[in-house]
């Protein structure tokens, strides 16, 4: 390190002025020469390049490691030398922790870049009098930086964002913090804080203050009053250097226990890979086992105790064919119930919890996620796997055991279970793709249903081949005997047959009844993650009715194709028969065969348009009758009735005159079904007068066909149109398949906005970009926005105003996901936004569009929604949107149900329950899109003082220009550009498009 002494002509004015006061020296670094900031009496001031702060280890007074990295410490800010602690654990620290002893010590490490230039000098020199001003700055721009490296990089989900006041009265469970852009101190008078929420570093009353900025946050322990004060007012006190020395003190040992949770959780990382290459050693060697002992590998499993609910909830997702991905951290704090429902989320699957009833493990119920009581609150988590339909296996994967489950193992688990759902692939599927989907799992019932086909097939050859024996043999010989045999044959047959086929029907109703549970199950949340734009091409009914229409393509194929399947086996056995008996007329049963095919085939070909456009007209008719039940209020305020009931009417009667003519086509097809058994029966016993006469040369007295080759040859022709009569009126209804496949092509050809490998954002902070953005809602159509380009910062809140169709409304939608640019980029924390988790992104914004809506139920549940809150984080969310009052005015309180359109509160009540439902889940970004324009003024005011307060990014569309005075930028829209930007002063002073509208309000 290069010492020189300062020249007073190598600075600025303003700073050869401030340096002259100092005594100190200036030194030109760079990364080959690091330097120890561990002298609490020493500043850096950085005049050239920047420094990076690291978190070393000094063992003897030599560096061991190379430390982790804290932060950037950039040109014109200072550095203030700090204490070191022990490396080693100590009791818990508290504002008093004393410096470390020599020996093994943490250590604030600096390395600077290359051409960098510090001036080192004494601190005692910048708390004179005549620094007040710039020191200021110094400490509020250092705090940031420790504030930072404690925070983690995570934002502040604040409960109150504080102001300068004192005497402030707060209860348990309440976050603080500052607002954007300030650094505060706090000084408890009575109760506990707990500094960023860590027990480890409370803040007691009486003790010196303690700075927050808007990244950092104290929790209430214990009921607490506190006074806040800016750093210039504690500098004019006299208190900002010792709460400066107090907060180098509680910000040291929290450095050490975040190096030493850092440390212990790579030593994890670096132990479950060596347990994740054991379990796959061992894995490899049971499957070698497996080989020859299956028994050996299916009755043990691999002890895991790391991740005990992650281990059984992967053998549930791979009985289930789910795979699932593991948990990031969740924080301690996470219940077990939320740690499976984030799991699955990560994964992108849905689950649901299920009650475990009596007797459950003697139904089909899929594999499952179950909890084995090991105390009063207690449990530890288990797979249950189905071994076949009425029996279960216990997977204690912490035990590494495998049990079959029976009275006892089932009353040791608790209560509950989850069921993960297994999703669709995100690709285009076909039908074929989607019974294959529907069938994994269901090869042995298959199999059983091809057994009883040909089981039944064999037995029905009993009947034509007893009654030859019986009109050939036994009656002409009178032989009682055989006679009662026969009977005796043909009674067990038929109990035969009545076994197989009930087998066959359980059989068929567990196909369907697996298979409309997986599949409908992936329609609607293959529905549920298709983008927005896909939704506006359908009406609600219409689009309800595409997706049942799988289920309706699974019933026909697993109901009538399965039957005619089996129908077709089970006419085999009788068509060879025929054969058997006589080939030449077995060869006219096949010409027969082929008529009626023909014939059934044409009719149920003419009616396939009829069935397409019945389909389509059903699917409108549906939409219209959900439309007009939705807005039937306003019908009846505008008397339409009639009008809508005259349209209801035309289109039931076009629906009504398709099915008039396709039932026509279908009363043809019975016709000819019903005659065709007669006609044929007819030609065979014509067949038989011209194809068996006996020829001239025949020896006499030598039938070519007796009667009771005949007669069985008749039997088993009986069955064979049975059975073809049977396939050809399944080909009827199997030919819906084409229409319905047509109706529901668009949701299955469809794919999901938020792919497999898209990115986890992680917690947002805020900040927002547009680059170069132009977007049209259609491809003939004007482009709305035109190279639009714009950012904000974390926690800033502006507004964009301008006439209808700037496209104010259209930059919420693509914030949102739920349109995409036609060029240019959408950037959150610099990450595209097509590229990310659009699910996660949206979890972390709180929106309130303009023709938002309320939902059916309780006024909690409409604030809260599926998010695991409490009544207090509801009752908060309500104060912030001024709804607070007309709640509590209300006989039930949240819990008052609301009905449908939520026609018992007012337009502004149902706006201000849409923006608590915003606020509830403090979110990084608020998006307010005509939020307020329901609300009078005293109530716009109470929600415009909330929002201010608010430590987010606030975006508001607005055309009420009053409220949006307090924004920090007003955007300005005006032809898909932004024409104008500054602050509500700022633009007034422009006098141009924004000053224009203002006066065109002021008329108004």
């Amino acid at each position: 390190m290069f010492e020189t002494e300062p020249a007073l002509a190598d600075f600025s004015g303003p700073d050869a002025e401030l340096l002259s006061k100092i005594d100190g020296v200036r030194r030109k670094v760079g990364s080959n020469n690091p330097f120890l900031m561990d002298d609490p009496d020493r500043v850096w001031l950085v005049l050239n390049g920047h420094v990076d702060l690291y978190a070393v280890r000094v063992v003897d007074g030599r560096v061991a490691g190379a430390g982790h990295h804290l932060a950037r410490v950039q040109h014109g800010e200072v550095m203030f030398g700090m204490a070191p602690v022990s490396y080693e654990p100590a009791p818990e620290p508290t504002q008093n922790s004393e410096a470390a002893a020599p020996g093994d010590r943490l250590v604030i490490r600096a390395i600077a870049c290359m051409g960098s230039e510090l001036f080192e000098a004494w601190r005692s020199d910048l708390e004179r009098d005549h620094f007040d001003i710039v020191i200021v700055d110094w400490i509020d721009r250092w705090v940031a930086h420790l504030a930072g490296i404690l925070a983690g990089g995570h934002g502040c989900r604040a409960d109150v964002l504080l102001e300068a006041e004192p005497n402030q009265m707060f209860r348990p469970g309440k976050r603080l913090s500052a607002q954007r852009g300030d650094v505060i101190w706090v000084t408890a008078s009575e109760g506990i804080l707990r500094y960023l929420g860590r027990p480890e570093l409370p803040v007691v009353a009486g003790a010196s203050p303690v700075p927050v900025t808007d990244r950092t946050w104290l929790t209430i322990a214990r009921k607490t009053r506190i006074t806040v004060r800016y750093t210039p007012t504690l500098l004019f006190q006299g208190d900002l250097w010792p709460g400066l020395d107090a907060f180098h003190r509680l910000f040291m040992p929290a450095l050490r226990t975040d190096v030493l949770a850092r440390k212990a959780q790579a030593q994890d990382r670096a132990l479950r890979r060596l347990e994740a290459i054991d379990a796959a050693f061992r894995g490899g060697l049971m499957q070698i086992a497996q080989v020859l002992s299956p028994a050996l590998a299916r009755g043990s499993i691999a002890a895991d105790a790391t991740d005990p609910l992650f281990a059984a909830c992967r053998l549930v997702g791979d009985a289930a064919g789910v795979r699932l991905k593991p948990l990031r951290d969740a924080g301690s704090s996470v219940t077990i119930d939320e740690r499976v429902r984030l799991i699955a989320r990560e994964s992108r699957i849905n689950q649901r919890r299920v009650r475990l009833e009596n007797g459950w493990y003697r139904r089909d119920g899929g594999p499952m996620l179950a909890f084995v009581t090991m105390g009063p609150d207690e449990a530890r988590p288990a797979a249950l796997l189905p071994l076949s339909a009425s029996s279960y296996e216990l997977v204690d994967v912490l035990e590494g055991t495998r049990r079959p489950v029976d009275d006892a193992v089932a009353a040791t688990l608790t209560g509950d279970a989850h069921v993960f759902y297994r999703p669709f692939p995100d690709r285009p599927l076909a039908v074929r793709e989607v019974l294959r989907f529907g069938a994994r799992g269901l090869v042995p019932d298959f199999r059983l249903l091809l057994a009883m086909g040909l089981l039944s097939g064999l037995l029905a050859l009993v009947v034509p081949m007893v009654t030859g024996v019986l009109f050939s043999d036994v009656i002409p010989k009178s032989d009682i005997d055989s006679h009662l045999a026969i009977v005796g044959a043909l009674v067990m047959a038929a109990l035969g047959q009545a076994a197989f086929e009930t087998v066959r029907g359980f059989a068929t109703l567990r196909v369907q009844g697996r298979m409309d549970a997986s599949i409908q199950a992936a329609v609607w949340d293959r529905l549920l993650r298709l983008p927005t734009r896909f939704f506006r091409a359908y009406s609600t009914g219409d689009l309800a009715d595409r997706a049942n229409g799988v289920n309706a393509i699974r019933e026909i194929l697993t109901s009538s194709i399965t039957s005619t399947a089996l129908d077709a086996v089970f006419s085999l056995f009788s068509f060879a028969l025929l054969f058997w008996y006589s080939w030449r007329l077995a060869l006219v049963a096949v010409g027969l065969a082929l008529v009626a095919v023909l014939a059934t085939a044409l009719l149920t070909w003419a009616q396939m348009p009829h069935q397409r456009a019945m389909m389509e007209r059903m699917g409108r008719i549906e939409g219209l009758v959900i439309q007009m039940v939705c807005a039937i209020g306003k019908l009846r305020n505008s008397a339409s009735e009639p009008r809508l009931f005259a349209l209801w009417a035309r289109e039931m009667a076009e629906q009504k005159a398709i099915a008039l003519g396709m039932r026509r086509l279908g009363a043809i097809q019975q016709v000819v079904t019903g005659c065709f058994p007669v006609l044929a029966s007819m030609a065979i016993f014509l067949s038989v007068m011209t194809l068996l006469q006996r020829p001239d040369d025949a020896v006499p007295g030598a039938p070519l066909m007796d009667v009771g080759s005949f007669l069985a040859f008749n039997s088993a022709f009986g069955q064979f149109v049975a059975a073809l009569m049977s396939m050809t009126g399944a080909l009827g209804t199997t030919i819906a398949i084409v229409p319905l496949y047509e109706r529901v092509s668009p949701i299955l050809k469809s794919v999901p906005e938020t792919r497999e490998d898209a990115d986890d954002p992680g917690e947002l902070t805020g900040d927002i970009a547009f680059r170069n953005v132009t977007f049209r809602y259609g491809a003939q159509q004007a482009p709305v926005l035109k190279e639009l380009s714009w950012s904000v910062e974390p926690g800033e809140y502006v507004a964009f105003v301008g006439p209808s169709g700037a496209g104010k409304s259209t930059i919420v939608r693509l914030l949102l996901g739920f349109e995409r640019p036609d060029s240019g980029g959408i950037y959150l924390d610099g990450k595209d936004l097509f590229g990310i988790d659009l699910s996660a992104v949206r979890r972390q914004i709180g929106v309130v569009m303009q023709n938002g809506r309320l939902m059916q139920g309780s006024l909690f549940d409409n604030i809260v929604g599926s998010a695991p809150l409490s009544l207090d984080d509801a009752w908060e969310a309500a104060r912030a949107a001024g709804m607070e009052q007309d709640i509590r005015s209300m006989p039930m309180g949240m819990q008052t149900v609301l009905s449908e359109g939520a026609s018992t509160l007012s337009g502004g009540q149902r706006q201000r329950l849409m923006i608590a439902r915003a606020l509830v889940r403090k979110p990084r970004i608020l998006l307010l899109d005509e939020a307020t324009s329901a609300l009078d003024n005293h109530t716009q005011s109470i929600v415009n003082h909330s929002l201010d307060r608010l430590n987010m990014t606030r975006i508001v569309i607005a055309h009420r220009l009053s409220t949006i005075q307090n924004m920090h930028r007003i955007f300005v829209l005006d032809g898909g550009g932004i024409v104008e930007q500054g602050s509500f002063a700022d633009l007034m002073a422009q006098d141009g498009f924004f000053a224009e509208l203002a006066r065109r309000q002021l008329v108004r």
